[in-house]
């Protein structure tokens, strides 16, 4: 992971969409083998809406957005990115902490920043970025 892990990125889209779909546990939820650059929106389901930032194939940004924080889904999707990009650590605290308090939140595992934000509607936003 660490050689793939770019100083200023989470690594190549092909790195990532590899990794997470070999630990994603609910088919739904792969990720295409490829994607252009820029923004783009992998899946919009009523549980999880994800994006990812990418520039010249490398990923920028991971953005999780989900209305049910404690579902299946959300947790499996977390998980596949987690133990895929081995960042496994403090990030369940961190979670407990935003949706908790219906707040901000945020930690570095492996050089990975987690950034929690739910809202009073309980509407959380997880973002994955290279930790500056």
């Amino acid at each position: 992971m660490t050689q793939e892990l770019g100083t200023n990125d989470l690594g190549t889209y092909e790195y990532v969409s590899r990794v997470y779909n070999e630990n994603i546990q609910l088919p739904e939820y792969k990720l295409p083998t490829s994607v252009d650059n820029g923004t783009q929106v992998l899946f919009n389901t009523d549980v999880i809406r994800l994006t990812m930032e990418i520039a010249d194939q490398r990923v920028q940004k991971i953005t999780i957005v989900t209305p049910q924080p404690q579902s299946l889904a959300y947790m499996r999707v977390f998980e596949g990115f987690e133990f895929g990009m081995e960042a496994l650590g403090t990030w369940i605290n961190t979670y407990h902490r935003s949706t908790s308090s219906h707040g901000k939140a945020s930690d570095v595992v492996n050089g990975i920043l987690a950034s929690y934000d739910t809202t009073k509607e309980n509407v959380l936003t997880v973002s994955l970025t290279r930790a500056k």
